[in-house]
């Protein structure tokens, strides 16, 4: 899997709780970095109940865009400290 393959897959997990459109391949390999856990008794099924490790966690933080802060914003605590 490439990268941003990884962090794809990490944010549907994080926001579904499912692994949903994943190959078993896949989920192995997520597993194997110890990115994610999946459920007991859910290995079998098509798309299992997933959660992500604090590694995964981490790396899904790490990778996802940082909001910008606007101008908006800016003046608010200007006006707060005043």
């Amino acid at each position: 899997m490439k990268h941003e393959e990884v962090v794809a897959a990490l944010k549907v997990i994080a926001e579904k709780g499912l692994a949903i459109n994943l190959t078993k391949p896949d989920l192995q390999e997520l597993k194997k970095f110890n990115l994610i856990d999946i459920g007991k008794g859910e290995e079998a099924k098509r798309s299992p109940a997933c959660t992500l490790t604090k590694k995964g966690r981490v790396m899904l933080k790490a990778n996802l865009p940082k909001p910008e802060k606007t101008d908006d914003a800016e003046s608010e605590d200007e006006e707060i400290t005043e």
